[in-house]
């Protein structure tokens, strides 16, 4: 996978491609200082677009760093790998990123003096430009890859629970848009095909999953005597959130069955 499409958003997409040009731009002198700014403005987005400093200092595991009142960049790269997640729950996945966290302050510490350019500092040299901008892009994607590594290995870690989660929650739950299509009642088989977890969230309280797939429902109809049923198979799916204290324990927050495939 590319480092283009790791980043979150089109204004990373834009930063990036931006920073690049400035950087191979061989008739501009200053070329190494300004693409340091960009890429520098990139690091600095990607950890603040998705770690606000409230959410952070709400993690159990934040511990005001001595000398400073702000929340550290080291910080900000912890919560957006494991949200509140205990650091003990953490141990437990085997998630060890913390090789790549360090690698990416590094660079952005090496950005922030690059961007301060003066005579005897300005670099123009070919080699040193571009293992420059090599590095830089490592230690991006090296950032990127441990958000990528904590979702994963939270989602490793629940898939069990979040199967059961999913079976209890179509086995007991009652789905208005499908109901309102049986005349007498639905049941709904849990064994389905195409399934799919997702970690969407990992916050300062709670931990969100998402569950999709599609669903062979059998609608019922009729009385005893002329009884009836159609089965159809149904796109969905469900939202659980956890506690990050006990993030097995998953409750069904939000749910959606398309029903387009019926009508059409």
């Amino acid at each position: 996978m590319r480092v283009e499409d790791r980043l979150p958003d089109q204004f990373s997409r834009d930063l990036l491609a931006g920073s690049l040009m400035v950087a191979n731009d061989q008739n501009n002198p200053v070329r190494l200082h300004l693409a340091a700014a960009g890429l520098r403005e990139l690091f600095g987005h990607i950890l603040n677009a998705d770690a606000p400093d409230d959410e952070v200092r709400a993690c159990d595991w934040f511990k005001q760093e001595p000398n400073t009142k702000t929340v550290t960049r080291y910080q900000k790269a912890i919560y957006s790998t494991q949200g509140g997640l205990s650091d003990a729950f953490v141990e437990q996945l085997g998630l060890d990123v913390d090789d790549l966290h360090r690698a990416a302050i590094r660079s952005i510490e090496a950005l922030n003096k690059a961007t301060h350019v003066r005579p005897d500092t300005l670099v123009n040299d070919e080699a040193t430009i571009k293992s420059f901008i090599d590095e830089a892009l490592v230690a991006l994607e090296g950032l990127l890859v441990s958000f990528s590594e904590g979702r994963s290995a939270v989602k490793e870690a629940l898939a069990d629970d979040v199967y059961r989660a999913m079976s209890d929650a179509l086995i007991e739950q009652t789905f208005d848009n499908i109901d309102i299509l049986a005349g007498k009642g639905y049941a709904i088989d849990p064994w389905i095909d195409d399934a799919e977890i997702e970690v969407e969230a990992l916050r300062s309280q709670v931990i969100a999953v998402r569950f999709s797939g599609v669903a062979n429902v059998t609608l019922h109809y009729g009385s005893k005597h002329d009884a009836a049923e159609i089965q159809h198979d149904f796109p969905f799916w469900l939202r659980f959130e956890a506690p990050v204290e006990k993030p097995t324990k998953l409750t069904l927050v939000a749910h959606h069955f398309d029903d387009r495939s019926w009508y059409s």
